[in-house]
């Protein structure tokens, strides 16, 4: 009896095992499949604290990022719609054909860690620029070659695009070397000199070294050289004058090739007396209680010692009694402020030397302006 219940408990437990090993395949995958899917179990265990554990997947499947081959992709893709372009300049504009200029372009915020790329475009063949700049990580300006080619003068118009927001720069390509100005030292001299801050400017940098021709009226009153040399490179050169008689007026011209410029001032034997000759304001509309400056020029240098100027401005326009234009100067720049609650309209402020006939300036309160 008892050998018989030892065989039948036998017999049961041998089927109850063969039945376990046959039931496995199907509870689990089987293959790389089955190892992989216990791998991804066990990266998926939670933390102490019920986190899963970083980088855990919790899909059997990858990803891949769209990025192409050799390039990595960015965790965090630039959105475009976060950055505004703010503006584009060229230096030095006009630009010399054949000759290179640099283009800069500057965005609302700093480049995120990966950077920011600005589109560029030119509507000419004459200047052309890169498809594109990118503005280096925590940076705002980004800058780029502007490239020009042969021939006459031509117009250019250059873009800088992020998305639908973009700025455009005008460009100018000329095919010759001009004078574009000649500023005097001082628009009154007194004898005798030499004064030797007067200027000659070109129209663009200097592709050699280049004589600029002068001439004066009158050469016995203001002297001036036969010409002067602006360097490679550079966009303009001083020279100096001299100072030896009076006179009412006198024009020193500056000549390059076809080109002329001219600059006129006075010669006196002594310091002349000033007079207000202008004033201005800027900006010339506030809204009331709000602040402003104003600039009165004199029409000669002051002289040593200072110009006194008396101001005045109209009921609510609180303009100093008077400013001092420093010795040696044309001009004189200062604040002042206006009452609150001022009615909309146009109000004068006046400045004037001695018993001179002033000179006038207005100023608009404007309440629909924005605060």
């Amino acid at each position: 009896m008892n050998l018989v219940i030892r065989r039948i408990t036998i017999a049961v437990l041998a089927a109850l095992i063969a039945g376990a090993v046959v039931a496995v395949p199907t509870l689990a995958k089987s293959g790389p499949q089955a190892v992989a899917s216990k791998k991804a179990k066990k990266k998926c265990k939670k933390g102490k604290k019920g986190k899963k554990k970083k980088g855990c997947k919790t899909g059997g499947g990858s990803t891949s990022g769209s990025g192409l081959p050799g390039q990595a992709t960015p965790d965090k893709p630039t959105n475009p719609a976060k950055f505004h372009v703010s503006s584009i300049d060229v230096a030095p504009n006009p630009i010399l054909a054949t000759h290179s200029a640099t283009g800069q372009v500057t965005i609302d915020t700093a480049a995120p860690s990966s950077g920011q790329q600005v589109n560029l475009q030119s509507d000419s063949a004459r200047a052309t620029v890169p498809s594109y700049v990118v503005i280096a990580p925590g940076q705002k300006n980004g800058s780029f070659p502007v490239n020009t080619t042969a021939g006459g003068p031509a117009t250019a118009y250059l873009t800088g695009s992020i998305g639908a927001s973009n700025q455009t720069v005008q460009v100018n390509v000329v095919d010759t070397v001009d004078v574009s100005s000649v500023k005097l030292e001082r628009q009154c001299f007194t004898p005798f000199g030499p004064f030797a801050s007067n200027r000659v400017s070109l129209n663009v940098p200097a592709p050699a070294d280049t004589q600029v021709g002068l001439t004066s009226t009158d050469s016995s009153a203001l002297q001036v050289p036969a010409g002067v040399t602006v360097p490679n490179g550079s966009i303009s050169a001083f020279f100096g004058v001299n100072a030896l008689a009076a006179s009412a007026s006198v024009t020193v011209t500056a000549t390059l090739g076809a080109t002329q410029a001219t600059d006129t001032a006075s010669v006196s034997a002594t310091d002349p007396a000033t007079h207000a000759a202008d004033l201005s304001v800027n900006p010339d509309t506030v809204v009331s209680g709000e602040g402003s400056t104003a600039t009165v020029t004199l029409d000669c240098e002051a002289p040593p010692g200072g110009t006194t100027v008396t101001m005045a401005g109209d009921a609510g326009i609180n303009v100093p009694a008077s400013v001092l234009v420093p010795a040696g100067q044309l001009s004189f720049t200062f604040p002042f402020n206006t009452d609150a609650n001022l009615a909309d309209g146009q109000y004068d402020i006046s400045a004037v030397v001695g018993a001179d006939t002033p000179v006038h300036a207005t100023l608009t309160i404007d309440s629909t302006l924005p605060t």
